[in-house]
């Protein structure tokens, strides 16, 4: 795991050397064991690729970056890691490649320089990297099938830029920090920004799943989606459930296995869930090596501490067992360091900041994590929410709009006014898939939203604020709402907000979190199954892996109910976080960027209804504001300039 940045154009060697220096120093935290600059002059253009390393495999000064092919000539600066390049390096050593390093970098360059782009199809992994084609004089971008790694992109008018954080393309001196309305929106509608926008004008993310080249004057002259979603396969519904659950396991396993590769310590992410067990099982099934795992204990707040149950699971697994203890204080200390460290603002990340921080404290530089598990294998309680609805609004489909949502309001009479306006939205939706599901996603609801200035049509972006490129047409699976629902669980609220989290809080804490149940061959695995194979009726969620990771759960964790982690912050923001809170409200009402009435109203009704999730948009005005005042402040530096 690293930061890259990387610069190319008509831009003078010192300006570039100067840019990029700046760019990777933002992103230190990403790699505090090397760092390396290249640059390389081309007539009137310049290339300047930079790195910050993270020594995961091959310690040594072997796998220093920017790489060389020195063959070719090809440079690259890469971030992620791919976990089945030993298989890779001894094919490629038989059609007669020669290696110096024992890292998978170097088996990067080489796969390029053997299959061209079609080695992304080979890679299983987890990568964002930029390669200097040398013999072409392009530069090859590419993001792994579900943009487990970022990649930020802008194209100036002189140059490229990209780097692994937007705060590194701010750092370069060449990105005005102007906020993109169109990003600001997809924001206070989610909570994140939704991709490929950003919160900064002139910024994008390059789609999950994509790559992309430039010229030698930065001008991007191809792009193309290497990865889709594969279509559910009907054979499935005919398959013997033990030769399922057989193919599920041997791909569990293998991903596991193959996630476990490392020079430096790994651990494994311990909750009292389903998810972070199967993969503590799988880790520890046939081991050769003792397995450590790790649970984050909140002690003060008996409902949310999972220490109880992960010990249990420890102690049935045969693993060693480490309980990083968190208090109110160090938990309300961590949650305001949390914000210093956002790269956009976001609703949901404190979470990842507080157990990637109490993780690495024990010494751990490597972590798998459970993540991914309610996407694809049907864990959310959307899965049977929009089907639900989907079927009411059939009910419903010949009563006039106006009749629809009064129908809804009076039977939300006694619910949040949030749910009741979310409620609204259902209503005069136009009852498919993708608004339907986007109505239940949606943190603020389209009235909120044109309180604060917003509606979406004329910033040219979708009814449900996202930007037309990735609508989530795609996603849809014709009759299938559960195939649909997991889809679009996989494209935006993981790809938007708990992945990009995740790098981006793991990294602040220069840990390496790692998601083995999101290897591509698993996930196409699951995608395959069409909905009533993947969450047959009646069944409890998750039910393939529960199947196949039986032998791990106790009978307890199989009759819980879901529950993820999640502070008291409606409590703190009423108490010690108010002050902090009310000045990010502040900021964001004299930012000129939102009418200050909208985030009024907000307020009133979280001080009115504090004990539901109304403290979500509080939240998320706070982290906007914050963002704003720190991103403002580092950009007016000498430094950043």
């Amino acid at each position: 795991m690293c930061g890259i940045a990387g610069l190319l154009g008509s831009v003078e060697p010192l300006v570039a050397r100067g840019a990029v220096r700046r760019m990777a120093c933002a992103q230190a935290h990403r790699g505090p064991d090397d760092e390396g600059l290249e640059l390389r002059q081309f007539g009137s253009h310049t290339l300047a690729l930079g790195h910050r390393r993270l020594a995961i495999l091959d310690l040594s000064p072997l796998g220093h970056q920017p790489m060389e092919n020195p063959d070719t000539g090809d440079l690259v600066v890469y971030n992620g890691e791919i976990y089945n390049f030993w298989d890779l390096r001894t094919a490629l050593e038989q059609a007669g490649y020669r290696f110096r390093s024992r890292c998978d970098t170097e088996v990067l360059l080489r796969a390029y320089e053997h299959w061209g782009t079609q080695c992304l199809d080979k890679f299983r992994g987890m990568f964002a990297f930029a390669l200097w084609d040398a013999r072409r004089r392009q530069l090859f971008l590419a993001r792994d099938h579900l943009g487990i790694k970022p990649l930020y992109c802008a194209a100036r008018r002189e140059c490229f830029l990209f780097g692994s954080e937007l705060r590194a393309l701010l750092a370069s001196g060449l990105i005005p920090p102007e906020v993109d309305p169109r990003g600001l929106a997809s924001y206070l509608a989610y909570g994140a920004v939704q991709e490929p926008l950003t919160i900064v004008e002139g910024v994008r993310m390059l789609p999950a799943g994509s790559w992309m080249v430039t010229d030698l004057a930065g001008n991007v002259i191809r792009q193309k989606r290497y990865w889709s979603f594969p279509a559910p396969d009907p054979a499935r519904r005919h398959l013997p459930r033990a030769t399922l659950v057989e193919e599920g396991r041997a791909l569990l396993e293998r991903s596991v296995h193959r996630h476990m590769i490392s020079d430096v310590p790994v651990g494994v992410f311990l909750s009292s869930g389903l998810d972070s067990t199967a993969v503590l099982g799988l880790a520890a099934h046939g081991a050769g090596e003792q397995i450590h795992a790790f649970t984050v204990s909140f002690p003060e707040d008996r409902f949310q501490d999972e220490a109880a149950v992960a010990r249990q699971t420890a102690a049935r697994l045969g693993v060693t067992h480490h309980v990083c203890t968190v208090d109110s204080a160090s938990a309300l200390e961590w949650a305001t360091d949390a914000i210093r460290h956002l790269d956009q603002p976001t609703v949901d990340g404190v979470n990842a900041y507080m157990v990637s921080r109490a993780v690495r404290r024990e010494g751990i530089v490597v972590a798998l994590s459970g993540q991914g598990g309610d996407e694809i294998f049907g864990g959310y309680w959307t899965f049977d929410g929009v089907r639900r609805w989907v079927r009411r609004r059939r009910w419903l489909r010949w009563m006039p709009e106006r009749a629809r949502i009064g129908l809804v309001e009076l039977a939300g009479l006694r619910r949040p006014s949030l749910i009741r306006e979310k409620g609204r939205d259902l209503a005069r939706g136009d009852g498919g898939i993708l608004s339907i599901y986007f109505s239940y996603q949606r943190l603020l609801p389209d009235r909120d939203m044109e309180r604060l200035g917003f509606r979406a049509e004329p910033l040219g972006l979708t009814p449900s604020f996202h930007d037309p490129e990735i609508d989530g047409a795609d996603c849809i699976v014709e009759g299938d709402v559960i195939a649909s629902v997991s889809r679009l669980e996989a494209r935006f609220y993981l790809g938007s907000t708990l992945l990009r989290d995740g790098d981006v809080f793991g990294m602040a804490n220069s840990l390496e979190i790692r998601v083995p149940l999101l290897d591509r061959d698993v996930a196409e695995w699951a995608f395959r199954m069409p909905g009533d194979v993947l969450l047959p009726n009646g069944v409890a969620d998750k039910f393939w892996l529960r199947q196949i990771c039986r032998e791990f759960y106790s009978e307890e964790q199989l009759r819980r109910a879901k529950r993820g982690f999640a502070a008291p912050f409606s409590v703190w923001i009423r108490g010690p976080l108010e002050e902090p809170v009310r000045e990010g409200l502040q900021t964001v009402k004299h930012s000129g960027l939102v009418e200050p009435a909208g985030v009024e109203h907000i307020w009133r009704r979280f001080l009115e209804e504090s004990q539901n999730f109304a403290w979500t948009p509080v939240w998320a005005l706070n982290t906007l504001g914050h963002w704003l005042a720190r991103t403002r402040q580092v950009c007016l530096t000498p430094t950043a300039a």
